[in-house]
């Protein structure tokens, strides 16, 4: 006893950026787990269950919004996957600083894509499975490589090149998040790291969070949400460029 009511709120509070913003959730709740007296290994163990369950009620509530279509949309998933365990692999081929460049100017490269592109696009939105796969393909390898959340990348990809509504392309950045992070825990659940009693409070708490942050998104007009999306990429940006400048 004692730590279920925080971990319960963090789930809440890490529910509502997951569903607002479209992403996994575990760059904001493994720095707090640690704070919490975790261990890293534990703190990654309970993110990918929280991540898991949540990415999961996301897509529920998506499919019965209609915000997009599984049906094409999975294509994205099973490239991450692949691209995941490829990332894996090259992770003992590459320099981690070289990769860590790289992926910082990636997220550069998509800012700018975002930032200039419409929430509402002009351009018929590209329809196509092996595209969809080559994407989730490429976005995987950096998650496999870097232990990045995917969806950092999918959204901007699919705004800035693709013709995807925003929103649409944010919800989508969660549907991905499924697919890396059932890898991930299922993995993770194999080699004993996770904490599932810890991990069961977080995930109650961040099924309530999803719920509310996906409310408030679809209730944000288009153009405001684009300002607060190009925002929290700037954080991000910011941190991520914090940590290889200064470390």
């Amino acid at each position: 006893m004692g730590l279920e009511i925080p971990l319960i709120i963090l789930g809440i509070s890490t529910g509502i950026l997951s569903g607002f913003f479209g992403i996994g959730g575990g760059t904001v709740s493994v720095p707090i787990l640690l704070y919490m007296g975790f261990g890293i290994k534990e703190a990654i163990g309970i993110s990918a269950m929280q991540m898991l369950f949540s990415s999961f009620a996301a897509y529920l509530i998506h499919r019965k919004k209609q915000t997009y279509s599984a049906k094409i949309t999975k294509y994205f998933g099973f490239g991450g996957i692949v691209g995941a365990i490829i990332g894996a692999f090259l992770v003992k081929l590459l320099n981690e600083s070289i990769l860590e460049w790289l992926f910082l100017s990636l997220v550069a490269f998509t800012l700018v894509k975002l930032f200039l592109s419409s929430p509402e696009p002009a351009k018929e939105e590209i329809t196509s499975k092996p595209l969809y796969f080559g994407v989730g393909s490429g976005v995987g390898v950096f998650s496999g490589m870097l232990g990045v959340g995917g969806s950092i990348l999918i959204t901007p990809i699919t705004v800035g090149f693709m013709g995807f509504p925003l929103k649409k392309a944010a919800a989508i950045g969660l549907f991905f998040v499924m697919f890396t992070a059932s890898a991930s825990f299922i993995t993770l659940s194999w080699l004993g790291l996770v904490d599932y009693r810890s991990g069961l409070f977080m995930t109650l708490g961040s099924l309530v969070g999803i719920w509310i942050g996906i409310w408030i998104a679809h209730h944000t007009k288009s153009t405001r949400y684009k300002q607060i999306l190009v925002l929290f990429y700037v954080f991000i940006f910011l941190i991520t460029a914090k940590k290889l400048i200064i470390g």
